[in-house]
């Protein structure tokens, strides 16, 4: 009897160590797929991360193209802005001239009617005070544009050499 016991609790022994092997071995199959997985996840994520990397230097590249094209843009829209506005400044500078001996001939005028005793009439005063005004406006314009043309004189000046107009 006491060997039959004996096969009995060596079975029951095995059987328990059979179980407690097979929870080990589940429990390491279990770690090993997760460790696999992670393992797995970090690869992506250094996948990722690599691709980041390289979209960012792309994209930086990318603005400094962008960069150098808009400040080249904007240097020759400066060349076109001070062209434009030199020959506003001109076509202004001849209506100015033309306006101030239209007002000299208008003034003759007046001046030879009262010589012959004739009054000016009320449009022509009129049209000589609104002619005063116009040339008051056209030099006071001429003015500001002047000064706002040494100023860009100026800037032109400061930048380094070659920096206006390059291509």
């Amino acid at each position: 009897m006491i060997a039959a016991m004996d096969s009995g609790i060596v079975i029951a022994v095995i059987v328990g160590g059979m179980a407690v092997l097979g929870q080990q071995l589940q429990s390491r199959s279990a770690s090993k797929a997760r460790r696999e997985d992670k393992e797995e996840d970090w690869a992506r994520q250094d996948a990722v991360a690599s691709q980041a990397a390289k979209a960012a230097e792309l994209l930086l590249a990318q603005n400094k193209v962008v960069a150098e094209t808009a400040t080249t843009t904007n240097e020759k829209l400066d060349v076109i802005h001070t062209l434009v506005n030199s020959n506003m400044t001109a076509a202004m500078q001849a209506e100015y001239d033309a306006t101030v001996r239209e007002l000299a001939m208008m003034r003759e005028v007046i001046r030879l009617n009262k010589a012959a005793g004739t009054e000016p009439s009320v449009e022509a005063v009129a049209a000589v005070e609104a002619t005063e005004t116009k040339v008051g406006e056209l030099k006071a314009t001429l003015e500001d544009r002047l000064k706002q043309a040494q100023v860009v004189e100026k800037q032109i000046a400061a930048q380094p050499q070659g920096a206006v107009g390059k291509e």
